[in-house]
């Protein structure tokens, strides 16, 4: 038998708090930083469809993507505009939560970045994963905890795009 490769090591883990999501409408050229992010969620599902080849075999087709996301934010003033209409700032959720009600979807561009404790082999450079997605935000939940504390905001919708999923020396991208 062949030596095993160890794979997913613990020492390659995450570091805990260290990562954080940018965003971006893709019209502009600032980025803003979720700075009281809770939870953020990716899930990427590539649809296959299941038949029988002529032969008898199960086989599977592409069937498309419905990737989706979800992220739990802590819920503050500067997260909304004083006006709810298309001339709200378009990184308010008043703006995206507006150009819903109109059936006019919009487009942002997500970035997050994860720090490792090390890159690969023990590594002290390529320890950071970036991830770069173009979302459609098109779910908003807000909630308090029947106990208090700070209310919070669940933003959802659908993963437009992958641009991006790698390994680097940076966060940059």
């Amino acid at each position: 038998m062949v030596a095993p490769t160890p794979f997913n090591l613990q020492s390659l883990h995450g570091r805990t708090f260290q990562g954080f999501v940018q965003f971006q409408e893709p019209s502009g050229s600032e980025w803003f930083r979720m700075k009281e992010r809770q939870q953020m969620t990716f899930t990427m599902r590539f649809d296959r469809a299941p038949h029988y080849s002529d032969a008898g075999i199960l086989a599977v087709d592409p069937a498309g993507i419905s990737h989706s996301f979800t992220m739990d934010l802590k819920l503050t003033s500067d997260l909304f505009d004083d006006v709810f209409s298309a001339s709200s700032d378009k990184e308010t959720l008043s703006y995206w939560i507006y150009q819903n009600t109109i059936h006019a979807p919009i487009e942002v561009i997500f970035v997050t970045s994860f720090e490792m404790l090390l890159g690969p082999s023990g590594a002290t450079t390529e320890k950071n994963i970036n991830l770069k997605f173009v979302l459609d935000p098109n779910t908003f939940t807000p909630s308090l905890g029947a106990s208090g504390g700070a209310p919070s905001i669940t933003v959802g919708g659908i993963v437009l795009s992958i641009t991006s999923a790698i390994r680097a020396t940076t966060t940059e991208q």
